[in-house]
């Protein structure tokens, strides 16, 4: 079977705490050119933008008065409730400068799998059209392989986005801890947020190759450089 032509987009995928990201920088280390998704989905919640409004009416039942009324000190005089009235106190999900209070919207969403549902019918197809444009992009000016740092995957608004899936595999006890670590979380806490992501049999499903993370960083970096040339191996071109 003759190559495909050029170097490939790889979704690095699999669910909080795998250890994917750690994957990820030692692709970069090879050679790739690597995108945090997760990052890249903080810069669709900027104050004032298309998300950040649909965030305020679906989570907080709140507007602005006049839509583009930003301030560096938002107060509760700038809003207003669905049905015109002026709200008793700032909308809970953002701070006084008007940015996204992840951990307050965090705590909601990861407790109740319909709220989740909810912000990701205003955020996951704004994210895939941006990821779309910036593969095009990629594709168009560089040759380097491009990889997906990305834990969303699963979500049906990504399929087909990419050419292989590489799932980073990682016992549940295990991510459990690192995202308590991490987020400053109690392990009830981190262990909701581990449950209602996609289960493992959903990444299987999707993945082309898999890589099993037991806890060792240096042994996951050993792995990640061992596949490295398999993930290539189907496709030509030289290196930018």
């Amino acid at each position: 079977m003759a190559k495909k032509t050029g170097f490939p987009t790889i979704i690095v995928t699999g669910g909080t705490g795998s250890g994917k990201s750690t994957v990820a920088a030692e692709f970069k280390k090879l050679g790739a050119r690597v995108v945090d998704v997760d990052r890249l989905a903080h810069r669709l919640l900027k104050p004032g933008s298309p998300a950040w409004h649909e965030i305020l009416r679906e989570f907080c039942g709140a507007k602005l008065k006049e839509k583009n009324q930003l301030s560096p000190a938002l107060t509760p005089g700038h809003f207003v409730d669905s049905s015109g009235q002026p709200l008793p106190e700032l909308p809970w999900a953002i701070t006084n400068a008007g940015a996204i209070r992840r951990d307050r919207l965090g705590a909601t969403v990861f407790s109740n799998p319909e709220v989740l549902l909810a912000l990701n019918k205003i955020t996951h197809p704004r994210l895939r059209k941006l990821l779309d444009a910036k593969i095009s992009l990629h594709r168009k000016l560089s040759a380097r392989p491009l990889v997906l740092d990305m834990a969303v995957y699963p979500e049906r608004a990504f399929r087909g986005l990419g050419d292989l899936v590489l799932w980073v595999r990682a016992p549940g006890g295990l991510r459990v801890q690192r995202l308590a670590d991490s987020k400053r979380l109690n392990l009830e806490e981190a262990s909701a947020r581990v449950r209602i992501q996609p289960k493992d049999e959903e990444y299987k499903k999707l993945a082309d190759f898999i890589l099993p993370n037991l806890g060792s960083d240096l042994d996951v970096r050993k792995g990640a450089q061992a596949l490295w040339p398999r993930l290539l191996s189907g496709f030509s071109g030289s290196g930018n």
